[in-house]
């Protein structure tokens, strides 16, 4: 062995018992310490144990007297890179291992779109077989102690998948190339397009194509909204106006966020225009029920909704014109790296065909269909909204922008006219006022870490009148049975800050703390007496913590747990929350998840004992309006190979807390009633994508109970069907892409809602099922500079008379007879469009 590589490893082992408590002196001037502490063998007998080559390397002053040798060569060791320890009564000096940091490999960066440098927020990126979401900014990041090569895998809906392989490499700027279905100018060799939708990757979270929702049937101006009610799980039947029903929820209990404020929802009288403006749309992402910790104030769903940001490259616009409205955006660079957009709708004054205004009236004493009376009515309505963003990218890498949004709308009707020996006079009017705004910062830190900051403000104001007179010509008086103003106003005020952290390759850390601001004002007067005004306010702080853990490449387990404390109530909320995926093999998955949920708003209904309903915004006090909580459950798989989806979901949700403004003059009862709701149900959803054409088949099965203090008024002490249950509801669709010829049909099924009092003892026609068969036709006409569209649409096609979910009312006529007015839906109807885009 040569003698550089020699190590000398002296052991002197003494059997001589040694005093390890003698004094021991040490007197050495810069010597090599192997030296002395041979030195101290031999002076003291003292076994050592150590490597003599690597001691000798160090040279050591000491002069003093010690304890014992332990303290002694302790001293001598100070500042060395050794250890001592004593085994079996000898002194074992070794050297300190080093520990050799981790290295750890990063790629992060921002998925954008191509053209526009556009963020596209909570795209899909797989790396190295592991999957995870970027954030609202794009952003993602992935570290790893293995790989130093990674494969990565990216889509975004409506646009080119991109595989590609990078090596470790911070602020990535991956660019998808969008593909607007029939635009042939856009072809890219060797790559799938991601379109329609994303169900089954997470319990109770589906993604939507928004690209794809102007394709469908229908006005244009409500695109999203038609999109959203032909999936499974979100009521179509009834074409509610201005509410999402999810998983059997509620109204006001689920929530649709537009760039980061909520919106409360104008109303309308049909489903044609829908509340925020579709040409904003770039990102619809649909949480059910079951979702994680980042989301909360609410106990039913969320829809989040993205705006686009603009095109920071080249000025742009769009313009639609159809029969209801007039619609426009305009989009162009300002100031560096920035980009401004604005779109504004307007309805033409004349909106309402008198034919497609038809009530149904009828006497509530008699079931025969010819006492129902048919009355056209011609209401004003109007409504207009603008939205105006300002975004900028700074420094390559965050992203800041600024959202305003104001939209308004104004309905009423009047009806006189002799129904069987009376004369019905009626004057209704609704206004509602929605605004919002948002300021964003997100911010990337080194290692594509984020944060993301958002100021917002949303308020909805509503106003409603009502007046009701029976006028009875022999012998001739009136009846004032109603004479109602109110005014409803709810304002938010939220600040949120969130952060994600990679960790490594199999955890990345989520977490946040935000601080929400309520006031609601209502006010109502019934024959100008001061009936309720009350003026209340609420505050609360959240906090939100969880980890996403990939368990090797099949399992991914997220756990979270949410905290809000509620200063008016002075309590605090704990929301745990828990999820699983698991991958059975390349095509199936399984997904399970679990939380709780409580929702410090409600919105209440108001009911009489005709079961008439109303519904106003209050804040919990947990004395007569308790808050509300719910507790999810959700369990599914889902199947996707050769662009074929199939997607099984099964949830159980229970929900405490809600309540009802009762007002029963028979019974002299005017109270607020508490109950609670079971909703349980079954949902399926059979996709094929083949060549450019989609189709897909959606199937609900589902049952909502509920349970209120107030029905022991009528004997009753059980759980009947919520107003919303609907058992069973089936959805089909077809998209066929014959460039530049597109068709596009869709249908739904609903079996029917149950009648709006406690223990009926007739059918009522709000049990009719509902059938609507739509069709449409476009045709896209290109240049190299200009793009345009025209499309036709045939809304029930069949002209099936349907019932709407909301607009049905009883009124009492006689002693003991009341009248059913019930608003129909959609009838035969024709729609035109043209869009012209630069």
């Amino acid at each position: 062995m040569k003698t550089d590589k020699f190590v000398f490893l002296l052991t002197i082992l003494l059997t001589a018992t040694v005093s390890f408590a003698q004094k021991v002196t040490v007197d050495a001037v810069n010597m090599p310490a192997n030296e002395i502490l041979t030195k101290l063998h031999n002076t003291y007998h003292i076994p050592l144990s150590f490597d003599d080559r690597k001691l000798s390397r160090y040279k050591v002053t000491l002069q003093s007297d010690f304890q014992s040798p332990a303290v002694a060569i302790g001293k001598l060791l100070e500042g060395l890179p050794f250890s001592l320890e004593i085994q079996d009564d000898v002194f074992v000096i070794y050297p300190i291992r080093k520990t050799k940091k981790t290295k750890l490999f990063t790629l992060s960066g921002k998925v954008l779109e191509k053209g526009s440098g556009e963020p596209l927020p909570y795209s899909h990126v797989i790396i190295n077989g592991k999957g995870m979401v970027s954030d609202r900014n794009g952003s993602f990041a992935f570290s790893s102690s293995v790989d130093s090569i990674f494969k990565l895998r990216v889509s975004h809906l409506g646009y080119y998948i991109l595989d590609t392989v990078f090596l470790p490499k911070q602020s990535l700027q991956i660019m998808l190339s969008p593909s607007s279905i029939g635009l042939s100018e856009i072809v890219i060799k060797d790559q799938r397009i991601e379109t329609g939708t994303q169900i089954g990757i997470q319990a109770g979270v589906e993604k939507l194509n928004h690209k794809i929702a102007n394709f469908l049937p229908g006005y244009g101006d409500n695109s999203i909204f038609n999109l959203l009610r032909l999936q499974p799980g979100i009521l179509a039947s009834g074409e509610q106006t201005n509410e999402l029903i999810i998983w059997g929820s509620y109204e006001g209990h689920s929530k649709v966020t537009f760039d980061g404020f909520t919106v409360y929802g104008l109303r309308n009288f049909n489903d044609n225009i829908s509340t925020f403006n579709p040409l904003m749309a770039k990102n619809i992402e649909v949480m059910k029920g079951g979702y994680d910790a980042r989301w909360g104030e609410r106990v039913g769903g969320v829809v989040n909704i993205s705006g686009k940001n603009g095109n920071m490259e080249k000025p742009s616009f769009t313009l639609v014109a159809n029969n209801m409205t007039l619609n426009g955006l305009v989009e162009f660079p300002l100031f560096k790296n920035g980009a401004l957009v604005i779109a504004f709708r307007h309805t033409y004054y004349n909106l309402y065909n008198p034919e497609d205004m038809n009530f149904w009236i009828r006497e509530n004493d008699d079931t025969d269909s010819a006492t129902r009376v048919d009355y056209t009515l011609v209401p004003d309505y109007r409504f207009r909204d603008f939205n105006v963003k300002y975004s900028a990218k700074i420094k390559d890498s965050d992203l800041f922008y600024i959202s305003l949004y104001g939209g308004s709308d104004k309905f009423s009707y009047s009806i006189d006219e002799p129904i069987q020996n009376v004369i019905l006079d009626k004057k209704t009017r609704e206004e509602n006022t929605q605004l919002g705004t948002s300021v964003f910062y997100g911010k990337t830190w080194n290692k594509g870490n984020t944060s993301n900051l958002n100021v917002s403000y949303s308020g909805l104001g509503s106003s409603f009148s009502d007046d009701l007179t029976v006028r009875f010509p022999n012998p001739k008086y009136n009846n004032n049975l109603k004479n109602l103003e109110s005014n409803n106003l709810i304002r938010e005020y939220t600040v949120e800050l969130d952060n994600r952290l990679s960790l490594n390759q199999t955890h990345t850390l989520e977490g946040g703390i935000g601080f929400k601001f309520n006031e609601v004002i209502l006010k109502e007067d019934t024959f100008n007496i001061s009936q309720v005004d009350i003026r209340s306010r609420a505050q609360r702080i959240n906090l939100f913590l969880q980890d996403v853990m990939a368990i090797g490449k099949k399992l991914t387990l997220k756990a979270g747990f949410r905290y809000t404390y509620a200063f008016n109530l002075r309590k605090a909320y704990p929301e745990p929350r828990l999820s699983l995926s698991v991958k059975g093999g390349e095509y199936w998955k399984f997904n399970l998840a679990w939380g709780l949920y409580n929702q410090f708003i409600a919105k209440s209904a108001i009911t009489d004992n005709l079961g008439n309903y109303r519904y106003l915004w209050v804040i919990a006090n947990n004395e007569d309006i308790p808050v509300l909580q719910a507790s999810h459950f959700v369990i599914g798989t889902s199947f996707h190979r050769n662009r074929f989806t199939l997607s099984l979901e099964s949830y159980f949700k229970h929900t405490t807390g809600l309540t009802r403004f009762i007002n029963f003059p028979d019974k002299e009862v005017r109270e607020i009633s508490q109950g609670e709701g079971y909703s349980i149900g079954l949902d399926l959803l059979l996709k094929k994508d083949f060549k450019k054409h989609s189709a897909w088949i959606s199937y609900s099965l589902s049952k909502t109970i509920e349970r209120f203090d107030y029905f022991l008024y009528f004997d009753y002490d059980g759980y009947i069907r919520a107003p919303q249950d609907q058992v069973h509801e089936l959805k089909l669709a077809l998209l066929l892409n014959f460039d530049p010829f597109f068709l596009s049909t869709n249908y739904v099924y609903g079996s029917g809602f149950p009648p709006g009092y406690v223990t009926p003892e007739t059918k009522s026609p709000a049990e009719l099922t509902y059938s609507r068969l739509d069709i449409s036709f476009i045709y896209k006409f290109l240049d190299r500079k200009w793009k345009g569209e025209a499309g036709l649409s045939i809304l029930n096609l069949l002209n099936t008379q349907n019932i709407k979910y909301s607009n049905f009312e009883r009124i009492p006529a006689y002693l003991t007879n009341t009248i059913n007015i019930y608003a129909e839906a959609i009838p035969f109807t024709p729609t035109l469009y043209v869009k012209i885009a630069l």
